[in-house]
């Protein structure tokens, strides 16, 4: 198992070097010894008995400490999030692309994980001191997942290039000087030319959730309209795809006003989206029209490639029956 996974951390180092900043130390030792895995700098300890995948995770995970815990250094009693979380997704970008079978970019455990500590109303907000937390699985949850999610779900803000190349201006930026919350999201306003200082305010200095809807849809024999809703408390820009009978697919793309621009680019297809109108933050509903008649459409979807962590995505897709041409409403 270490043979084998020798050049596997290698490439995974070089992967973490060249997305997140440039390793700057001459070398990393891997330590068989301790209790399951515990980072240091410049050296992990790591039980044996392990299969490579699990051996070449533990060790890209505890690596990737090095960048967040090490040389960027942020307060872990204060933001553990900016450490385990970052964390966290470094090393499941660069675990995602060294094996097969593996999708670049999926981070749905740590959504998962996030989203079932809502649903038993146990989550504390990411700003709570670490020390503070009522349970270690609120702890745990936030500090790991919800960490993970806060970068992922930023991707689909401002967009995935965005978020790359913002993540190395944050490190070539704030490298031993020990970031705040408040820094990290500065480097990407300046990244992304957007306001995101909303983003912090809900999801790291609340536990106000996502939850968007389609609430009514009605039609004539020229155009449609899809009447959408905002049903948690935290607001986002919203992506909608609309799947023709014909099977093609089209994207809209609602940017939300308080971040005072839009994300550029394609959608995970590669198709360019159509942005619309800016959805007001603080309104509740929002009117999509669409240049299709019912008998044209054959269902519409928010957040198709689940980039947010909307709370219920059962309420997030509306299928059209054939010979539909009338009104529909939800609770």
């Amino acid at each position: 198992m270490w043979k084998d996974g020798t050049d596997l951390v290698q490439r995974g180092f070089q992967y973490l070097s060249d997305h997140f900043g440039k390793y700057p130390y001459p070398q990393y030792s891997i330590v068989q010894g301790g209790d399951g895995g515990m980072e240091y700098p410049m050296m992990t300890l790591i039980t044996g008995n392990r299969k490579t995948p699990s051996y070449v995770g533990v060790v890209l995970h505890e690596a990737a400490h090095s960048w967040y815990q090490g040389i960027l250094a942020t307060n872990e009693a204060l933001y553990p999030w900016m450490d385990e979380g970052f964390t966290s997704y470094a090393s499941g970008e660069a675990f995602n692309t060294l094996f097969a079978g593996r999708i670049p970019g999926d981070h749905s455990q740590a959504y998962n994980s996030y989203l079932g500590i809502v649903e038993e109303g146990k989550e504390e907000a990411l700003d709570t001191h670490a020390d503070h937390y009522v349970t270690n699985y609120a702890y745990g949850t936030a500090s790991y997942s919800k960490g993970e999610v806060y970068l992922a779900q930023l991707g689909y803000v401002i967009g995935k290039e965005n978020l790359d190349k913002g993540l190395l201006r944050y490190f070539d930026m704030w490298k031993f000087k020990h970031p705040t919350a408040d820094d990290f999201i500065h480097v990407m306003e300046l990244q992304s030319g957007m306001v995101l200082d909303w983003y912090n305010e809900y999801f790291v200095n609340s536990t106000k959730t996502i939850d968007y809807s389609i609430s009514a849809f009605s039609s004539n024999d020229k155009n449609a309209s899809v009447t959408l809703e905002r049903k948690g408390l935290m607001p986002m820009p919203v992506e909608v795809e609309v799947t023709l009978k014909d099977g093609s697919r089209v994207m809209y793309y609602i940017p939300l006003d308080i971040m005072r621009g839009e994300k550029t680019g394609k959608d995970y297809n590669g198709q360019s989206w159509n942005t619309q109108a800016d959805w007001k933050w603080v309104n509740e509903s929002y009117t999509l029209q669409l240049p299709y008649p019912a008998s044209q459409i054959a269902e519409i979807n928010i957040d198709p490639f689940e980039g947010t962590a909307d709370t219920d995505r059962e309420n997030n897709q509306l299928i059209i029956p054939a010979e539909n041409t009338m009104i529909i409403k939800r609770d």
